[in-house]
């Protein structure tokens, strides 16, 4: 009889305990009516929790009759709401605030800047447009701490910009920092005269649009670029261009434009009585004619009018 009995009490406090037992759902937005995918709905007390959808939307199975859940997701602040025995709760989470700084380190992976043990600097791309610079590099100057960025004399017209890490690591001059956009290493190699007689075609380093990019990773010394092996010896600049992210339905149109001019601000005065030489006796063939050879120097004898030949 006794055994009997406890197995009615063991029937009837499982049918209660499962009566306690209900679904409750609704949505997660922020203050803008935007919703927060991924937030962590939990039971107070408990180990009941669920994960909002893409939607914002959430279910989550709780226990008994005064309920009280938790939100929480990055970037906002954590909240309690009771529920009590309802069923449908719609939550609106505040924003957090200014988030710790993170930077992206090598490899593009984000790590809070406290964390790491190496120097690293980070440059907003909205501060890279305010010079309307046509080399990114040349936008870098002033902005980060042990940076020297040196610039061509025609750099403004698509020029050779080098930049150095920590002054000069090597004695023949090839100490360029590795360039990494989006994770593909890119050259920023002088494409002129190999003998340094030739023009200046520019680096590769102009080709990156300023106005594309959402932050600049700026890697010093070896412990920091150590992934990317003898390549990042001298630094590696971590280049993450923009990309489009959830959020309202609407679309925004971003428009930038500059226009700049230059002017020469001195020309040196030009002689145009001596013609090509370098005396001012004129040289003669051997019938007499008188003759210049080409000579790229502007002392020669006057010109006066006299008919001479041009001889190579």
């Amino acid at each position: 009889m006794l055994r009997l009995l406890i197995f009615f009490l063991f029937i009837f406090s499982s049918f209660f305990v499962f009566s306690q037992s209900r679904v409750v759902s609704g949505t997660v937005k922020t203050e803008s009516g935007v919703a927060v995918p991924g937030a962590t709905v939990q039971q107070k007390g408990t180990s009941n929790y669920a994960s909002a959808a893409d939607d914002g939307r959430y279910s989550i199975t709780v226990n008994g009759n005064d309920v009280v859940l938790v939100f929480s997701s990055a970037g906002f602040k954590t909240a309690e709401f009771r529920v009590g025995n309802g069923s449908a709760r719609d939550v609106v989470l505040a924003s957090a605030g200014a988030m710790d700084e993170v930077v992206v380190t090598a490899l593009g992976i984000t790590r809070s800047q406290k964390s790491i043990g190496y120097s690293t600097q980070q440059v907003k791309g909205e501060n890279l447009t305010l010079t309307k610079e046509q080399n990114v590099l040349g936008s870098l100057a002033g902005k980060i701490a042990g940076v020297q960025v040196v610039g061509a004399s025609g750099a403004s017209l698509g020029g050779t910009q080098k930049i150095k890490i920590r002054g000069v690591n090597s004695l023949n001059g090839n100490d360029q920092p590795l360039i990494v956009v989006d994770g593909t290493p890119i050259s920023n190699s002088n494409f002129g005269s190999s003998i340094g007689n030739g023009p200046d075609l520019g680096n590769l380093g102009q080709d990156i649009n300023p106005d594309d990019i959402e932050t600049v990773n700026v890697l010093k010394g070896p412990a920091a670029s150590a992934l990317y092996g003898l390549r990042g010896q001298y630094g590696v600049i971590l280049i993450t261009t923009k990309k489009g992210g959830k959020g309202a339905k609407k679309v925004d149109v971003q428009y930038s434009s500059a226009f700049s001019t230059e002017k020469a601000a001195n020309f040196m005065p030009l002689q145009n009585i001596y013609g090509v030489g370098n005396n001012q006796t004129f040289l003669t063939l051997a019938n007499g004619d008188k003759y210049v050879n080409g000579n790229d120097e502007s002392w020669g004898p006057k010109m006066d009018g006299t008919p001479v030949r041009m001889y190579y």
